[in-house]
């Protein structure tokens, strides 16, 4: 959707809202992807969200619900206190419900659970106690099975009443079970339409591989790939089917993995509110990037201590102005590379996945990561003065480290790391943002050269200080 595409959206949703139009509301629900809706409603404040939902049918205000962003969901269940609220909740798919209960505050939650009709309740309550990393916490309950002694046409009639009553998922398989309920196999919709109506199920469904409730996400996913599915049944211990998950539900959890993966390449901890790059808070960016530069200094503040060792053994003595720049040109290049590395993987991905547009948002992300920089920054400059000041209290003379020569390039050596945390971060965003706006790959450079330019820039200062 184009910027002015985007812009008559967001002005029609506007008049709506303040006119309160009823027919203008479901004409543009009619008229527009669900998606693309939700995408500008997302730039809404809570009131009129509230609003324009307010002006749906019920089942079309759950269906938009279900597509804004996790943080907008949360919000609006908060806020929902009446009887619409509740049936708009209730009208959602079981998993969906579950996904936004979980993130809600107890209180909320009971009350929407109060809400819930008792046979419903507890099928929420099973999807909850999933853990967020096995196939239970993202499978679909709402599903229509089949009989194996059924007759096409009675499968055809149960696939009917089961959308109908209990609004069950349209999709393209459905499965087999027995009286028990345990899985058998699986066959498409078409195989059940083109049959002879008294063609019996047992006589025409396929085997099936499944997944249990308990099995991880990412196994779930690798079957996806091997075997080319588009939904995969979900069975219990028991081999009894519970649920299914569709490709939908996959590509997120690949998305999650990759995004973990090469989180984890660029020493970035994981963030349990992981969401999107302009989403997250700078301090929340910050937070991520603390545990790896901490070790990475520590590994750095090692290295000064055996330079300074070994070249006092080889030297004779070097002083102290050597034996500072000395120790910083390892410690600099290390946070450096942490520092360019860390930033461009995640304003890299953010263009990748277009969560960032760079031609709106490119302030935006200069703004956040030299904020990230300047946490970084301090962070850095507090920890390697002490370190300096551990390491000359124990190796060197302690009266002499109380010195104003000391102190002065101490606070040197750790300005220059404050400059260089915020050097680093700007060049990691920068270079991958201005390749997107020149319509080139943000990853078409490698970071090991964007981290050598950083590297460059920033010790080459020290040799020439060093020489003089």
């Amino acid at each position: 959707m184009n910027d002015q595409t985007e812009s008559q959206l967001l002005e029609r949703i506007t008049t709506c809202v303040e006119q309160r139009s009823v027919q203008g509301a479901r004409e543009l629900i009619d008229e527009t992807p669900n998606a693309v809706i939700a995408e500008v409603m997302n730039e809404l404040n809570l009131e009129q969200q509230l609003t324009f939902l307010r002006l749906l049918k019920t089942a079309d205000a759950a269906e938009l619900f279900s597509y804004l962003d996790d943080e907008v969901q949360k919000n609006l269940a908060q806020s929902f206190s009446e009887d619409w609220g509740m049936k708009l909740l209730q009208s959602l798919q079981s998993d969906e419900l579950a996904d936004i209960l979980d993130e809600l505050p107890a209180n909320v939650t009971s009350k929407i659970l109060a809400y819930t009709p008792l046979d419903r309740r507890q099928e929420l309550n099973k999807l909850l106690q999933y853990g967020d990393d096995q196939v239970g916490s993202i499978m679909s309950i709402d599903i229509s099975s089949v009989f194996e002694q059924y007759t096409c046409e009675q499968a055809l009639n149960k696939i009917r009443r089961d959308y109908q009553k209990k609004g069950a998922e349209l999709v393209h398989y459905y499965y087999v079970v027995d009286s028990s309920a345990k899985l058998l196999g699986v066959l498409t919709l078409e195989e059940i339409l083109f049959a002879d109506p008294n063609a019996k199920i047992a006589d025409i469904y396929s085997p099936v591989t499944s997944v249990t409730a308990y099995d991880k996400k990412e196994d779930a996913a690798k079957i996806f790939s091997d075997h080319d599915m588009s939904v995969l049944p979900v069975t219990n211990k028991e081999k009894r089917l519970i649920g299914m998950i569709t490709s939908d539900d996959v590509i997120d959890v690949i998305n999650e993995e990759t995004t973990h993966n090469l989180h984890h390449l660029a020493g970035i901890t994981k963030n349990k509110y992981e969401s999107e790059y302009l989403k997250t808070p700078w301090y929340r960016l910050t937070k991520t990037r603390l545990l790896w530069t901490f070790v990475s200094l520590l590994f750095a503040s090692l290295i000064h201590i055996l330079l300074v060792v070994l070249s006092n053994k080889l030297t004779g003595g070097l002083s102290l102005q050597s034996l500072f720049i000395l120790g910083l040109v390892p410690t600099t290049i290390i946070l450096a590379t942490l520092f360019g590395l860390q930033t461009n993987s995640q304003v890299s991905r953010a263009l990748s996945l277009e969560e960032v547009d760079v031609h709106t948002d490119f302030k935006k992300v200069i703004g956040k990561e030299v904020l990230v920089g300047l946490l970084l920054g301090v962070f850095v400059f507090v920890l390697n003065f002490s370190f300096l000041a551990s390491l000359h209290a124990a190796f060197g003379n302690f009266q002499i480290f109380l010195t104003q020569t000391i102190l002065a390039l101490a606070a040197l050596s750790a300005l220059i790391l404050f400059v260089s945390a915020i050097f680093a971060t700007l060049l990691g965003a920068l270079i991958p943002l201005v390749l997107a706006k020149k319509n080139k790959d943000p990853n078409a450079w490698p970071v090991v050269l964007i981290t050598n330019i950083v590297n460059l820039l920033m010790t080459a200062p020290m040799f020439f200080v060093l020489l003089i």
